[in-house]
């Protein structure tokens, strides 16, 4: 796990350039760092060394042909592709994944290896006969890179921070558009980054960078399987056994110390069982939550005898939480207001000081419909007939009622479901999960700065119009698959992970396993209102029935009383701080009448004060790299 930045055409200042955009990402890469600069490219790399700590040091390049490689993830399988190189007459200068991608490209091509190859990574490829620089990104984003064209310059890096420290974008000042979104959102969907000129590559896509000129093309979509099912119900839960215990093993193999994280749900159950079978010196790591509500530590414990699992229960404190607090706004620059980044990130730290490897359950929702939305989904034709203001009208009205506390309280619910009212079914999860509804965003916003008709779900009718599946459930699956898990879910346990130096993979994401499981249909994924529907049966086969049967649970934290708390002082000087770039954007007394609403008791708003805190840390970050 490693991080990685460079551009093409690189002047006489290109070295100390490179380095000062190297140095942003020491976090991602604690354990060395190097450079090639020539006269058509500079490439730097930090890495955190995890496979063949002797050799696979970076910028990999033959001197020869002038073709170089910066990489940053991991390649699973990579022994098994090691062995079949080496049977083709390759030697192998080291045991690396890296070497084995630099010979993978090298012997395939680019669209060729990435045919080939498992993994989660993002890469940069000079292609030293053409001088062609190619950036590609795993299927399903596991792995950031970020890149930005300015007169003809390509320039790319694991961090938007990173992207700060060149000349040409040290400038690059907040999108309002974007912003917009976020605001939605919670994240920024699609290509923005939130900043102008910086672009995401998108997961599963390959950017070509030649003469000046880009294009960005996909190599790879999830592709949801129509009609009767080829297998009977059995022989499926065979396979996805099979494959999930492929996916664990390999991604078990690491020359430092392996655990994983265990919050007592049926993803992060499941790899502990899969681990476990494979592996005697796994261990697992719990938060436990100051809240009781909020709290999975008795879940997890039982999970963890079950399996036999050595298990830590990371104890929390408020200065636990305000250290994490103090360490994401010091270190956020992308935008990200997904809360359980704050617990995300305390796991990680305490993970860290046995750890330099954790496996996650991310993804196991969005392959096998494992959020509440999927419930909501059997009612999204009749609430798209309900009227808007009937969504107002029922605001209002709990908005005269005393807010409630606890993990998804009912009116924190009703709240948030009713924003979807009067509008197309797809759009709707996101309007449930959104922070503003289209008229609070309007009232916030300063007249002189709210930028001009902007199509808040443009995104998501892309995705939708870009050869999403027929079915209802599929559907929704397919959005959630494309823009919340990479975007919010993949980008929050990267940035938590690497802001500590540890490397989170997530075996649900293995390229076999999810193929399988985006086949099978949508019947299996969920039947009435049970989620998760075939993966819990698979999930029965190794743990108690009352593990994997119980209420699902998302992982948070009481970020309401915590507001109202230790967080309270601190997120309001930010907010308050009319020296902020963006300050102006947005009209004070709206900011004043959510902070003393909040913090008197009167309603809660929570996601409304976090997303605003989150925004104007990234944009008070903006430029410091």
């Amino acid at each position: 796990m490693c991080g990685i930045a460079g551009f093409p055409h690189p002047g006489g200042d290109a070295p100390a350039v490179l380095a000062d955009m190297v140095a942003t990402l020491s976090h991602r890469g604690p354990d060395g760092e190097g450079a090639f600069v020539d006269k058509a490219v500079a490439l730097g790399h930090r890495r955190l060394a995890i496979i063949d700590l002797q050799g696979g040091a970076q910028p990999r390049v033959d001197k020869d042909s002038g073709d170089a490689l910066v990489f940053n993830g991991e390649i699973y399988g990579y022994r098994e592709l090691a062995g079949e190189l080496r049977d083709q007459g390759v030697r192998l200068a080291d045991r690396s994944d890296t070497e084995v991608l630099f010979w993978m490209i090298r012997r395939f091509g680019v669209e060729g290896a990435l045919e080939r190859i498992d993994g989660m990574f993002a890469f940069a490829f000079r292609e030293g006969k053409s001088g062609r620089i190619y950036l590609a990104r795993d299927r399903f984003g596991e792995k950031p890179l970020f890149y930005g064209l300015r007169d003809g310059a390509l320039v790319f890096a694991s961090e938007i921070k990173a992207m700060h420290r060149h000349p040409a974008f040290s400038a690059a000042a907040l999108d309002r558009e974007a912003v917009y979104r976020y605001l939605t959102y919670e994240y920024l969907p699609g290509e923005s980054s939130g900043f102008e000129g910086i672009l995401k590559l998108r997961p599963a896509h390959l950017l070509i960078f030649e003469d000046g000129v880009a294009r960005s093309e996909s190599y790879w979509r999830p592709r949801y399987v129509a009609g009767e099912p080829t297998l009977d119900e059995t022989r499926a839960l065979d396979r996805l056994e099979e494959l999930l215990a492929d996916s664990v093993r390999r991604r078990l193999v690491a020359d430092v110390p392996v655990g994983l994280f265990l919050s007592g749900g049926v993803d992060s159950g499941l790899i502990a069982a899969m681990a476990a079978r494979q592996s005697s010196s796994v261990k697992a790591y719990t938060v436990r939550m100051p809240e009781a509500s909020y709290d999975e530590t008795p879940h997890a414990a039982r999970v963890a005898e079950h399996c036999g699992l050595d298990h830590e229960v990371v104890e929390l404190s408020n200065t636990d939480v305000l250290e994490a607090f103090q360490a994401i706004g010091e270190n956020i620059d992308e935008p990200l207001a997904d809360y359980s980044l704050l617990p995300t990130y305390m796991v990680c730290k305490a993970a860290r000081r046995g750890l330099t490897v954790a496996l996650g359950g991310d993804g196991g929702d969005e392959l096998f419909a494992g959020y509440s939305t999927f419930k909501a989904r059997r009612f999204s034709s009749l609430m798209a007939l309900l009227s808007p203001a009937l969504g107002g009208a029922l605001r209002w009205g709990l908005d005269r009622l005393p807010p409630a506390g606890g993990y998804m309280n009912p009116n924190f619910v009703v709240r948030h479901v009713s924003q979807g009212f009067g509008t197309r079914p797809e759009h709707q999860p996101y309007l449930w999960m959104a922070p503003f509804t289209e008229a609070e965003k309007t009232r916030l916003w300063n007249r002189e700065f709210l930028p001009p008709a902007v199509d808040t779900f443009a995104p998501i009718d892309q995705w939708l119009a870009a050869g999403a599946p027929a079915d209802p459930v599929a559907r929704i699956l397919y959005l959630f698959t494309v823009t919340y898990l990479p975007e919010d879910i993949l980008a929050k346990v990267d940035r938590a992970s690497m802001y500590n130096s540890l490397e989170v993979r997530a075996p649900f994401l293995d390229r076999a396993f999810a193929e399988f499981a985006l086949s099978l249909p949508a019947e299996w994924k969920i039947r009435g209102l049970e989620t998760k529907y075939i993966l819990k049966k698979l999930a029965a086969r190794h743990l108690p029935g009352q593990t994997v049967y119980r209420p699902k649970q998302g992982f948070g934290l009481p970020l309401s009383d915590l507001l109202r708390g230790p967080l309270h002082e601190p997120v309001r000087d930010v907010l308050l701080d009319a020296a902020n770039p963006v300050a102006g954007w947005f009209e004070k007394p709206a900011i004043e009448r959510y902070l003393n609403e909040h913090g008197q008791g009167k309603r809660d708003h929570r996601k409304k004060l976090w997303t605003l805190y989150v925004l104007f840390m990234a944009a008070a970050r903006q430029g410091e790299g």
